[in-house]
């Protein structure tokens, strides 16, 4: 077994919802979004009226509207559970079953199985447990032998990582 104290700060929270975002949105979705803003830029210019051009700026509005609503969810939602936090760490217990996480502000006991997903970040690690939920691990925190812990049983357990 392994526990960790974990510290969090607006800094890494912010670093860990830019890459959730990337990975999200991803460099094809930017592109298609630039070629939809082309496209609807050359129909204005020509005074286009028709449906195609409505078709078109409803399309890039609600793009953007996903792009810019999906960071600042996330990210509004971990600067509220870091500000509910009196001290800003967390500690972190991991074992061959499960792992918890704990705070003043809470705690939470899952199986290794619980992790859907682990995505790797240069400062930070993110276990998903859905498409849209995640817990964020400081790797300044967690040494060597933890990273590889979890990684293994992440992996033992049917989460991808990547």
């Amino acid at each position: 077994m392994h526990s960790l104290t974990l510290t969090y700060d607006e800094s890494l929270l912010r670093r860990a919802v830019l890459g959730f975002w990337w990975r999200v949105v991803g460099l094809r979705f930017l592109i298609v979004m630039a070629l939809n803003a082309i496209a609807l830029g050359v129909l204005l210019l020509q005074r286009d009226g028709s449906w195609l051009t409505g078709l078109m700026a409803t399309t890039f509005a609600l793009g953007l509207g996903f792009v810019v609503s999906l960071y600042l969810i996330h990210y509004r939602n971990s600067l509220r559970k870091l500000r509910a936090m009196r001290n800003p760490q967390a500690t972190l217990a991991i074992t061959e079953a499960g792992f918890s996480l704990s705070a003043d502000s809470g705690s939470s006991t899952l199986p290794w199985s619980a992790v859907a997903e682990l995505w790797k970040f240069e400062t930070c690690w993110l276990l998903l447990f859905s498409k849209a939920q995640f817990a964020t691990l400081p790797l300044s925190d967690v040494p060597y032998d933890a990273q590889a812990f979890i990684l293994e049983h992440v992996a033992a357990a049917g989460g991808k990582v990547s």
